[in-house]
């Protein structure tokens, strides 16, 4: 009973955490409409979505460190709720101001809510059971990603732009209730301290980060503009290593950073998704703005691209129980680079067979990495250090998923002003295969074998707040 009460309780929090990701995917089909509606114009873009990247990266270790002292379902629920009150302020918003507050709401629901899969399946399953459940993990937050553009292009063509937001903050009440009634209420340990010098040093890190390609967007990279974010960010990260080393339950735990088993699949992940979020992007552009096709075609190249990686999820995540992380990792790598080597030789008359198969390689790759990653990175993570480990590491993705994106957009424009838009695409995605293949070099890094963390036993609160101690596996 005890088994069957946490898996309920993990399709609870996946259902949860599936509505906060569509929601998270849903505004950048509304962008041009919510900046035609307050007289914008497109460059007004960059402020709201780096209000929507803040709330989103920024606070992440945060709410990992919160996770750990409070209790995981604690930080759920303001997550679900800070998406309702976020996309009511989107949607009903009386200035331009008040959107973007809107849109920073929104990004946190995802910061505090999205990563708790993760530390979920770290703290009540098994190094057997990890792969598995880590992959259905993985597969709800793909459907998410995948639902959300699609159902928020067909809301916002018949009912408005602000339509989709009114539903995402009911999908906040919604996830609300979920967890509420299907998420365990684990006890957490609670800090006699609270690391704010931390939460302060990463907000400035993340924030200066996130500036960077900002300014280079919209100044050009000649510009020196972008410099004082970087000298911020890097000035940040080292007073945050030195702040860090101090604090006895830190906002992040720098000992176990500094293991490979962090390190080695981080450094791998920031690679692989850089490269991914780049060729969405890129592709885009190329599409249009190049080959003169339609946003549905577009549309049409995102399908295989999440379907692939929503069913790669799911293989992979069985798959870690017959074969090693390091030998699933490389083949993940070898289908990201055989996919954006492919885009290296597209030229305007490409096929949308050629550019379908391609997406459906970086799809499967990106799928079959994510279970892998996240398994090992919580392989020999405390039970009591599992929200800030697990949440760290996804502020490190999704800030390489946002970083990368935006220098590639610069990248492809700094090809096609040269004269030849036709073969921005293929010279962006040359160097992104290059970049792509250095992870090889990390691979000795990863374990050749499953590993397993020594404390499998937690603190439970069931749903009637009656204690008990829960070990699955």
């Amino acid at each position: 009973m005890e088994e069957k009460f946490i898996r309920r309780s993990f399709h609870f929090l996946c259902l949860g955490i599936l509505l906060v990701v569509f929601a998270e995917a849903t505004h950048i089909p509304a962008y041009p409409k919510m900046l035609e509606h307050f007289h914008l114009g497109a460059g007004y873009a960059v402020y709201m979505q780096l209000g929507f990247a803040l709330g989103l990266t920024g606070f992440q270790p945060l709410m990992g460190w919160l996770s750990d002292s409070f209790g995981q379902k604690i930080v759920v629920l303001f997550g679900a709720g800070f998406l309702a009150v976020g996309s009511i302020l989107v949607a009903a918003a009386p200035a331009f101001w008040v959107l973007v507050v809107g849109l920073f709401l929104k990004g946190f629901s995802g910061a505090a809510v999205i990563p708790a899969g993760v530390s979920f399946v770290g703290r009540y399953f098994t190094q057997q059971q990890r792969g598995k459940t880590m992959g259905i993990y993985g597969f709800y937050t793909v459907i998410g990603g995948l639902a959300g553009p699609i159902l928020s292009g067909i809301l916002i063509d018949r009912f408005g732009w602000n339509s989709i937001f009114f539903l995402c903050s009911f999908f906040g009440v919604i996830s609300f209730l979920l967890f509420a009634l299907g998420v365990p209420n684990v006890k957490g340990q609670k800090s006699k301290s609270f690391d704010f010098l931390g939460v302060i040093f990463v907000f400035l890190l993340l924030g200066g980060l996130l500036t960077v390609p900002t300014f280079i967007n919209n100044y050009g990279i000649s510009s020196w503009m972008w410099v004082p974010a970087l000298v911020v960010s890097i000035l940040s990260f080292l007073l945050l290593l030195a702040v860090e080393k101090k604090q006895k339950k830190p906002l992040l735990d720098i000992k176990y950073a500094k293991t490979r088993t962090f390190w080695g699949p981080s450094i791998i992940a920031v690679i692989m998704y850089m490269s991914f979020s780049s060729v969405m992007y890129v592709l885009t552009f190329f599409v249009q703005s190049v080959q003169g096709k339609s946003s549905t075609v577009v549309g049409l190249l995102q399908f295989p691209l999440f379907l692939t990686m929503a069913v790669a999820n799911i293989i992979s995540g069985r798959l870690m129980g017959k074969y090693s992380p390091r030998r699933l990792i490389g083949i993940a790598i070898a289908l990201l680079v055989a996919g954006v080597g492919m885009l290296s030789m597209a030229r305007t008359a490409t096929s949308f067979i050629y550019l379908f198969i391609s997406m459906s390689l970086i799809g499967s790759a990106i799928g079959t990495v994510g279970p892998v990653v996240k398994s090992v990175i919580v392989s020999k993570a405390s039970p009591t250090r599992l929200g800030v480990i697990s949440f760290t590491y996804i502020t490190i993705e999704n800030v390489a998923s946002r970083v990368g994106a935006s220098f590639a957009l610069v990248a492809f424009a700094l090809f096609s002003a040269g004269g030849n838009a036709s073969s921005a695409l293929s010279t962006t995605a040359l160097l992104l295969t290059i970049f792509t293949a250095v992870s090889f070099l990390f691979l000795m890094f990863i374990p050749k074998k499953n590993e397993e963390n020594g404390e499998e036993m937690v603190e439970v609160i069931d749903l009637n707040q009656e204690s008990e101690s829960t070990t699955i596996g």
